[in-house]
C-alpha cells in the first residue's frame, strides 16, 4: 500500500469512531491545488467528504454560496477537476455547485471501486450533501458516464431535483434506460451527432420514455462529447447560454 492510501486508512479509521455509517473523517480531503493544476485557478471551495448509502466514502467540493444548486458528476477516466471552471463560472452567476468524485475516482477513496455500478448511490448522496450545504433547490449535471449517472439516479432523489441535465450521458450504462419512465424532474440532454460514445436515436428513446412534462433533447454538429461541449466545442456559447436558460426556468 502507497504511503498515501496508508494515510488515508488511518484517516478512515479515526473518522469511523464509533462505525456511524455517516461518519466522515476530520480531516478534509485533499487540497484543490495539489491535485488539479489550472482547472482550480482562481476556485474558491470548501472541500467535505460525505457517504453513500451504502457507505461508500466520497470527496467533493462545494463552490459558491447559492439557494439554488447544481450537483457535478464527472466523465469516465477522470475526476472532479474538469468540472472546476464551470463551477466557478455556477458560482459567478449565483449558484452552489458540489463537483464530487465518484467511488474510486480522484480522492475518493478505492475501497468501493468495485461497486462503480453503484454511481446513481453517489448523484444521490450528493444531492443529500449540497442540500446539507445549503442548498434549497438542487439540480443534477452530469457528463459522459456521469450524464449516465443522473440520469438513473435522478428518480430516487427526494426532494425531486429541480433539473437534470446530461451531457452525451450514454443511457446503455448504469441501466440508466430503465430509469426513464420513472424521471418527472424537468430534462435536458444535449449531444453532438457523431458522438462516438453515444447516438441520436438512444437519447431520443430516453427522452421520450421519460415522464417529464418539460423535457428537450438538444443536437448539435459534429462529435464533441461530454464537458468538451461546455468547455471547446466551437457553439459553447450557445451550449452555456441553453443550460443557464434552463436553471433560471427551473429555479423559480
Amino acid at each position: 500500500m502507497s504511503r498515501a492510501w496508508l494515510l488515508m486508512a488511518v484517516l478512515l479509521v479515526a473518522g469511523c469512531g464509533g462505525g456511524s455509517r455517516q461518519s466522515v473523517p476530520k480531516q478534509p480531503p485533499p487540497a484543490l491545488a495539489q491535485r488539479c493544476g489550472t482547472d482550480a485557478q482562481g476556485v474558491a471551495a470548501k472541500r467535505v467528504w460525505f457517504r453513500a448509502s451504502d457507505n461508500a466514502l466520497l470527496d467533493g467540493a462545494e463552490v459558491g454560496d447559492g439557494d439554488v444548486g447544481v450537483v457535478l458528476a464527472h466523465e469516465s477516466e477522470s475526476d472532479l477537476c474538469r468540472w472546476l471552471p464551470f463551477a466557478k463560472t455556477l458560482a459567478a452567476k449565483g449558484y452552489r455547485a458540489l463537483a464530487f468524485d465518484f467511488r474510486g475516482s480522484g480522492s475518493s477513496p478505492p475501497q468501493f471501486a468495485a461497486r462503480a455500478t453503484r454511481y446513481d448511490l453517489d448523484v444521490k448522496a450528493a444531492a443529500n450533501e449540497l442540500r446539507r450545504l445549503g442548498a434549497k433547490k438542487v439540480f443534477l449535471a452530469g457528463a459522459s458516464i456521469g450524464g449516465a449517472a443522473v440520469m438513473a439516479g435522478s428518480p430516487s432523489v427526494d426532494p425531486q431535483p429541480a433539473g437534470v441535465l446530461s451531457f452525451s450521458g450514454e443511457p446503455e450504462l448504469l441501466d440508466a434506460m430503465a430509469s426513464a419512465p420513472k424521471t418527472r424532474a424537468p430534462l435536458l440532454v444535449l449531444l453532438a451527432r457523431d458522438d462516438g460514445y453515444t447516438s441520436v436515436a438512444s437519447e431520443r428513446r430516453f427522452v421520450r420514455a421519460a415522464a417529464s412534462t418539460d423535457k428537450q433533447l438538444e443536437v448539435y454538429p459534429e462529435d464533441w462529447h461530454g464537458w468538451d461541449l461546455l468547455y471547446l466545442a466551437p457553439y459553447k456559447a450557445r451550449v452555456n447560454a441553453l443550460v443557464f436558460d434552463f436553471l433560471r426556468k427551473h429555479s423559480q
